[in-house]
């Protein structure tokens, strides 16, 4: 009567974390979703369930840890080519490790990225940043409740992930010097942006290098209709090169250009940043930094997964830089035709 007391004994979640060494929550999550736990975990959690005979039709007693499968992304602007080209990239990337992706877009506005934040901390497993607008501060307070990975900026003390301009634009400077450009305006980006700063810092100190005048000038707004605002001060003092933020203002100035008369390079040089394929189908096509925006997603969806999952190495650099190149087009050529 006793050994069939004992067969019939049900084997808790509690029991198999204690010879298996691991947190019940653990547990769960191994039996549950086995792709969310080291792989090496897992393995030891259903060796252990199963030498015990551990029968559960539902492993999802401990909610307050249960991942909820979710990570969310928020952008600045979804229309922007270079960050709709990324969300099959996050999507993709999320679904090979058990994840879906939600994507929710600020609209360039910091009290909207702050209210998608606050509510993906609430809601999701982990927060993919792209180009987050917010205090270094507030992103760090959010990275006290969840895992969260910042893209195309860096923070102090979150893993973040951002292209290396350095060369790239040397090259393109020295392409323009190389024609005779002496004179460059740079069409600057949102003045929240890190990105903005960054760019602007570097293209400062690459022209003073090489003796070119460089000027700034702020935009509207980081979009087509941004760059092609009405730029009369740069009809009244034009400069012969032009570098833009990102090749969506870019190509709205040169829309800008043309709707002036100005023929493009043959008066003024024209170049962008990101690469975009929408920036070749233009006439002349836009010579542009290329970003390497699928593999800086990928890199950062797989960071933060990697901390939701608890499988991060601890000794892996927080700050991940990748290459990026630059692509002489059309829309360049020389200072004195």
């Amino acid at each position: 009567m006793s050994e069939r007391s004992d067969k019939s004994k049900k084997v808790t979640l509690d029991e198999v974390a204690a010879v298996a060494g691991v947190s019940p929550a653990t547990v769960s999550r191994a039996l549950s979703r086995p792709g969310r736990v080291n792989y090496k975990t897992a393995q030891r959690v259903l060796l252990v369930a199963k030498e015990l005979g551990y029968r559960s039709d539902k492993v999802d007693s401990f909610r307050e840890e249960q991942l909820h499968g979710m990570v969310t992304a928020i952008v600045p602007d979804i229309n922007n080519p270079a960050f709709t080209t990324a969300i099959h990239t996050l999507q993709s990337t999320g679904i090979r490790r058990g994840f879906s992706v939600t994507v929710s877009d600020s609209e360039e506005d910091v009290s909207q990225e702050k209210r998608l934040l606050s509510n993906a901390a609430q809601l999701a497993d982990g927060v993919v940043l792209i180009s987050p607008r917010l205090s270094d501060t507030a992103l760090r307070k959010a990275a006290q409740l969840k895992p969260v990975t910042v893209i195309n900026r860096i923070v102090g003390g979150l893993p973040c992930v951002i292209p290396d301009l350095n060369s790239s634009l040397d090259d393109a400077i020295d392409q323009l010097y190389a024609f005779g450009h002496r004179s460059i305006t740079y069409l600057a980006g949102p003045t929240l942006s890190w990105q903005e700063g960054h760019r602007w810092q570097l293209v400062a100190q690459l022209c003073a290098q090489r003796g070119i005048k460089v000027r700034r000038m702020q935009c509207e707004a980081p979009t087509y209709r941004g760059g092609y605002h009405d730029f009369q001060d740069f009809l009244d003092h034009p400069t012969t090169a032009v570098i833009a933020y990102n090749d969506v203002m870019a190509l709205g100035f040169m829309a800008f250009l043309k709707q002036h008369d100005v023929r493009i390079p043959d008066q003024v040089s024209v170049v962008g940043i990101d690469g975009t394929r929408l920036a070749q189908m233009f006439e002349p096509p836009l010579a542009s930094i290329i970003i390497p925006r699928r593999e800086m997603i990928e890199t950062g969806t797989t960071m933060c997964i990697d901390r939701i999952l608890h499988a991060a190495d601890p000794g892996a650099a927080p700050i991940r830089h990748c290459a990026t190149s630059f692509l002489p087009q059309a829309s360049i050529g020389p200072a004195d035709r």
